[in-house]
């Protein structure tokens, strides 16, 4: 018999109101094509599972080194550090930690395993709420998506796919059946300056969210707005004009930038680049959110 094919899912938030209609419940997929600087889930990125070091728990105890056979822990500057060229994910290292100082950041599931997982809130989903298939970027996981999203469809749940854009416009298509909702991120209308800032130019993010509208699909735009990054009047207006071509937008969600996950890039060991950034004020997302709702659409401030 074929092994079922597998999902790796970095965590699963209940009873979520922020990403999508109603009460949802949102699983992350691992792995994502951009690196967007004011990522939030930064351990979303790498699409492999990852060891977290919570250094602040961590009483030195150095359990972890002695139980790891490939010697892969190491104890430098009264820190833990794991050689990741060493390190097999094993486990003992984390399952052995008795302060929990060291978590692993990714699970392996089956469909149905998955699936059985999401529907133990489906009480929830009665009065419009569902599920929210998010990342990373779900597409990354394609297979495992689509198998997902037949099941789930069976089950007759709403179902919402949170995604970049960024992937091959056949695949983004062929999940239309499925999806009820997409929330489809757009972060900046230059392309040079999108790939400045995520890694990715914005040409392929711009033609699937065109052929998703011409297909039908409906969409919850989302834009994450990052003072000095893409709050200026010129990425506004290119967006606005941009956006009027579609006739399948539902709303448009506009994000504030925070960092309150710097923490986890430090616990990632990842460098995080925009400390010199500062959450918007709620006046200038009041500001925002006018602009667009006098262009015509209906806007909201967070998801």
């Amino acid at each position: 018999m074929k092994n079922p094919i597998k999902g790796l899912i970095f965590d699963i938030k209940r009873y979520s109101i922020h990403d999508g209609e109603g009460i949802r419940t949102t699983v992350f997929f691992k792995g994502c094509p951009l690196r967007c600087l004011w990522c939030h889930n930064p351990e979303s990125q790498r699409p492999h599972q990852e060891i977290m070091y919570y250094e602040n728990r961590c009483i030195r105890c150095l359990t972890c080194k002695a139980v790891c056979k490939e010697n892969a822990v190491e104890f430098i500057e009264n820190k833990i550090e794991i050689n990741t060229k060493k390190c097999t994910m094993c486990g003992k290292c984390w399952q052995n930690c008795p302060t929990n100082a060291l978590e692993v950041v990714g699970r392996f599931y089956d469909v149905e395993e998955l699936t059985e997982e999401l529907l133990k809130d489906r009480v929830f989903f009665e009065d419009g709420g569902g599920i929210t298939i998010s990342g990373g970027e779900p597409f990354m996981q394609y297979e495992f998506l689509l198998a997902l999203l037949k099941k789930l469809k069976q089950e007759r749940v709403n179902i919402a796919i949170d995604t970049t854009g960024y992937t091959e416009t056949k695949k983004l298509l062929s999940t239309i059946e499925f999806c009820d909702t997409y929330l489809y991120d757009l972060k900046v209308m230059d392309s040079k300056k999108h790939k400045r800032y995520t890694g990715v130019n914005n040409e392929l993010i711009l033609k699937n969210l065109e052929e998703l509208d011409k297909n039908g699909g409906k969409t919850d735009i989302r834009i994450p707005i990052i003072p000095t990054i893409n709050d200026d009047k010129e990425n506004i207006k290119g967006t606005i004009e941009f956006l009027k071509k579609l006739k399948n937008i539902k709303s448009i969600s506009l994000l504030p930038y925070h960092s309150m996950m710097v923490d986890k890039y430090k616990r990632l060991k990842m460098p995080f680049m925009l400390s010199n950034i500062r959450k918007p004020t709620d006046k200038q997302m009041e500001k925002l959110k006018e602009i667009f709702k006098n262009a015509g659409f209906n806007v909201n401030i967070g998801g």
